[in-house]
């Protein structure tokens, strides 16, 4: 469970191991760049605006600062280095400070390294780091002013300083839009516990595919017919299939082609023919002889009157 905040103070101005809290609370450290939002990210995550001095000119911290947090723990803001203007008299008395806040604390838990998330690792980031692990102190990065890049480019920045610092764990952190405020209590929790701290993947955003009518992406697109004239022939070739296929799935077809053809039944022997027998005259009918006698009478009527001689 995240820690919730619910009492913030400012309890000590060091300049020497002489003023550290000897209460024994856990200790949280930050250290970074003149300028990069230490101040910043305090204010933000106790939700106290002026609990730690901001200021535009860098360089001004010139104190280590102790913020007691729920009367649990300690968040101390180191001075910044890196200051080109500082005379070299402050920055070796700011280099003292550090030597003995480190060698002397012995409640340090973890230090934050605060960086400029739009801006790589400096040579000074490099080297504070590098002895940061040289004295075995557990560390993490903290990327400030996330607020000032887009989504695309947090992710690869973030990418970019965690491959150059070598950190397992490195985030984004933004004062203005407070971003990142519940994952920094949640890693200072597990800190405080003793329990080992894993950076959380930011994933990209998958673009969305535009919208298609339903069973769109199943139906195959039909294939364009070149533009210009048929050439010769063309229709006959498109039809013959159509008839092809008409003539095979017909039923009747079907059916006749299972039966054999009369034509491919073996022939039978025929059987030898019977001698014919001679036709017998009919008896002529009644009336038909009555007809012919009153025919052969008319015709021998006309004969005689040819032969008789004229007087």
């Amino acid at each position: 469970m995240t820690i919730k905040i619910t009492s913030a103070t400012f309890s000590a101005c060091v300049v020497g191991k002489d003023g550290l809290p000897d209460d024994q609370l856990p200790v949280i450290a930050l250290v970074g760049r003149s300028n990069v939002g230490k101040s910043s990210l305090i204010n933000c995550i106790t939700g106290r605006k002026e609990l730690a001095r901001t200021s535009s000119t860098p360089g001004k911290t010139l104190t280590i600062n102790f913020y007691c947090i729920n009367e649990e723990f300690y968040i101390v803001d180191l001075p910044g280095y890196g200051y080109a203007k500082a005379s070299k008299i402050t920055r070796q008395r700011i280099q003292t400070m550090m030597n003995e806040f480190f060698a002397e604390s012995k409640s340090l838990k973890a230090v934050v390294q605060i960086l400029d998330i739009r801006h790589k690792p400096s040579p000074l980031d490099t080297q504070m780091l590098g002895w940061i692990k040289d004295q075995k102190i557990n560390s993490i990065a903290i990327l400030t002013k996330a607020d000032k890049l887009s989504h695309q480019q947090v992710i690869k920045m973030r990418a970019d300083i965690s491959k150059d610092l070598k950190m397992g764990y490195v985030m984004a952190f933004s004062a203005k839009s407070a971003a990142g405020k519940e994952e920094f209590l949640d890693a200072v929790e597990k800190i405080i516990a003793g329990l080992e701290v894993k950076g959380a993947e930011i994933r990209t955003r998958k673009p969305q595919l535009q919208s298609q009518p339903r069973g769109a992406a199943e139906r195959p697109r039909k294939a364009q017919r070149p533009k210009g004239p048929r050439p010769a022939g063309s229709e006959a070739n498109v039809k013959a299939p159509a008839e092809k296929k008409s003539l095979d799935l017909s039923p009747d077809k079907n059916k006749t082609a299972d039966k054999p053809s009369q034509s491919s039944q073996p022939s039978q022997p025929s059987q030898p023919s019977q001698p014919s027998q001679p036709s017998q005259p009919q008896e002529p009918r009644s009336g038909q002889n009555r007809r012919r006698r009153w025919k052969n009478k008319k015709s021998a009527g006309s004969d005689d009157k040819k032969k008789q001689p004229e007087t």
